[in-house]
């Protein structure tokens, strides 16, 4: 083992790469139906990327689970190099792909999540702790005790799922319609009366009522 926070961040990034690849073998089309709503990639490269990416991940986190396992650092560098190297390329395909305005859902969740910054975030926070833990990895192995390697464990696999739920969780609700009919809405929990007319909605603070 590499030490705590070595295997800390090496372990949330190759849980990340296969919570990813089992993302696309629950719905192998949603990667392929996300590239063609972006419009960023020619449909060659757009059907290379679809089959690719979802290999690419798979084995990069079944190699570096093995690593991990077995405390072979070298394996365990490389991996973490090119999973740094795949986080940071998307990283820059999403942020080109909001800069170009293209919507569409991300294609990195069996769920419909909303390509967003936040998901480009996430990919860069992915790509810093690959680079951080094949930093880390460099140094001599440090034996940890069984609480430290529970700890690690249950860090691990926390950090992993917030992380990858993050997208998701930031998801910003639709705008309210602006063809709403006029009228007035009093919200008694927070004291305030919205007014919808024709030329716009007003909101007025009012006392709470009493309890």
């Amino acid at each position: 083992m590499i030490g705590f926070y070595g295997g800390l961040t090496a372990s949330i990034v190759v849980l990340s790469l296969l919570m990813g690849a089992g993302s696309h073998a629950v719905r192998p089309s949603a990667l392929g139906e996300a590239l063609r709503a972006h419009g960023v990639l020619g449909a060659p490269v757009r059907r290379f990327a679809a089959v690719a990416v979802p290999l690419l991940e798979c084995a990069l986190g079944l190699v570096g689970a093995i690593a991990l396992l077995t405390g072979h650092q070298r394996g365990l560098q490389a991996v973490l190099a090119a999973s740094a190297a795949l986080f940071g390329l998307y990283a820059g395909y999403t942020r080109r792909a909001l800069v170009l305005g293209r919507g569409g859902p991300c294609g990195c969740s069996g769920q419909d999540v909303p390509l967003s910054r936040w998901v480009t975030r996430r990919a860069a926070a992915l790509a810093v702790l690959a680079s951080a833990a094949a930093v880390i990895a460099e140094a001599a192995p440090v034996p940890l005790s069984a609480a430290e390697l529970t700890t690690l464990t249950l860090a691990s696999l926390a950090c992993s799922v917030l992380l990858w739920s993050l997208p998701a969780a930031m998801r910003e609700p639709p705008a309210a319609s602006a063809h709403q009919p006029a009228g007035t809405t009093a919200h008694r929990s927070t004291g305030t009366t919205v007014h919808r007319t024709a030329e716009g909605v007003s909101t007025r603070w009012t006392s709470p009522p009493a309890l």
